[in-house]
């Protein structure tokens, strides 16, 4: 994929950077390029618990050890994304238009804003917003 400068990422891009599956290598890609200073990725403050949130998780389950849950998390809060803050208000219109979870909406929202593509690679999510937002982009395209 051809990354534009920025990107506003959401915890399940990360991630996937992180754990096997079929979107790993362009999550570890975009993540790369980041960190080459190639691709500035930018997220709302609600990164910080979803990734937590997703490690927890992944620990419980038997997929991680303690320390590769703290390795996860100190590899994410390394890459220095710039975590940026929304108002109440910058969420709820979109919220309400396509029916998102707070989650997803943060994310949306601060695309929206700051007027830069959205990665995602939540499926049903992109496939609820692309149609009528074209800076909806797949982790895969």
């Amino acid at each position: 994929m051809s990354w534009r400068n920025a990107q506003v990422v959401g915890a399940n891009v990360l991630l996937r950077a992180y754990f096997p599956d079929e979107a790993q290598l362009n999550a570890q890609a975009i993540v790369r390029d980041h960190a080459a200073g190639r691709v500035q990725l930018k997220a709302p403050s609600l990164l910080l618990y979803g990734v937590s949130n997703a490690v927890w998780q992944a620990e419980r389950r038997g997929r991680l050890t303690p320390d590769q849950t703290w390795q996860v998390m100190a590899s994410i809060e390394g890459l220095q994304i710039e975590i940026l803050p929304l108002e109440w208000g910058e969420m709820l219109p979109l919220a309400r238009r396509f029916e998102c979870s707070a989650y997803d909406t943060a994310c949306l929202a601060l695309a929206h804003k700051l007027s830069e593509p959205l990665i995602t690679c939540d499926e049903r999510l992109y496939h609820a917003l692309h149609p009528h937002l074209d800076w909806v982009w797949w982790l895969d395209d």
